[in-house]
């Protein structure tokens, strides 16, 4: 009697003594096997010896063919469980690109809020200028008032700020370059504008009469005693900023601003007095 016994194909104890190495269904071999006949290609299996086993035709059931099945069944559960390189490639590509929207996402988004952590800080400069200007120690005679006034400022709250705007007096490599104070002129109405941007708005302010006059009085033979005359508030007016300058020290974080400040037709030029 010969060792090898010949069975029909498929054969089903084949892969009943390989159940516990080989997950893979026998219905899903089976289907795929027989896809690959239907379309023409030709299924064959190598044994350790080198020969070649047409898997369409009938299987000897010897150690070589169960061995050749064992390595083929490792093989394509390998194969599954890895995919291939060009499907590979696209998943790190996916990975990265997920990787570098969320690296980027935290970057606009803290870059919005600085921008609007900005215009808060402009609101609040714009807002005491306004109120500044509106008060009775603030008296529009026709000339350029000053009116100055200090923040406290972390360095990065500083650069935000002012950071390219105006122009920077020093440190320069010309001027004190290694000065701890920064000084920034905004001298012209478009330095103005790119400070404040939108912030920027009409300003109000009070017209006051000049004092300071001798007034006539009656006394003993018509002397003299009236005194001078006070300023008086006349009515309200439009200011325009003329210049602001800057000084920010960072050894105590104080940031001083100086407004010249003027009447909207006023003489433009000289300094009024508040008497």
């Amino acid at each position: 009697m010969s060792t090898a016994q010949t069975i029909p194909f498929p054969a089903p104890s084949i892969f009943e003594a390989q159940k516990e190495n080989a997950p893979l269904r026998q219905t899903t071999l089976l289907s795929a096997l027989d896809k690959g006949i239907a379309k023409g290609r030709k299924r064959t299996i190598t044994l350790v010896n080198g020969d070649e086993l047409d898997l369409a035709a009938s299987i000897p059931v010897t150690p070589e063919v169960l061995d050749a099945m064992r390595l083929r069944i490792i093989q394509l559960e390998d194969e599954l469980a890895t995919p291939p390189p060009a499907k590979r490639a696209k998943t790190a590509a996916s990975a990265s690109a997920v990787a570098s929207t969320s690296s980027a996402a935290p970057t606009a988004s803290s870059s919005k809020a600085e921008e609007k952590k900005r215009k808060m800080q402009v609101k609040k400069i714009f807002d005491h200028l306004k109120k500044e200007c509106k008060s009775d120690s603030v008296k529009f005679q026709g000339s350029l008032k000053t009116i100055k006034f200090d923040e406290v400022l972390e360095q990065a709250e500083f650069e935000t700020l002012f950071g390219g705007k105006g122009h920077l007096v020093q440190p320069t490599p010309q001027n004190k370059p290694k000065s701890v104070v920064t000084i920034i002129e905004f001298n012209n109405a478009t330095h103005i504008q790119n400070f404040f941007g939108d912030e920027l708005k009409p300003l109000k302010g009070n017209v006051w009469s000049r004092g300071g006059i001798p007034m006539r009085g009656f006394g003993f033979f018509g002397g003299g005693g009236g005194g001078l005359s006070k300023s008086i508030k006349q009515g309200s007016c439009d200011v325009t900023i003329r210049s602001l300058e800057v000084n920010y020290s960072k050894n105590n974080l104080k940031c001083t601003l100086k407004f010249e400040v003027g009447q909207v037709g006023g003489y433009g030029g000289g300094y009024d007095s508040d008497y």
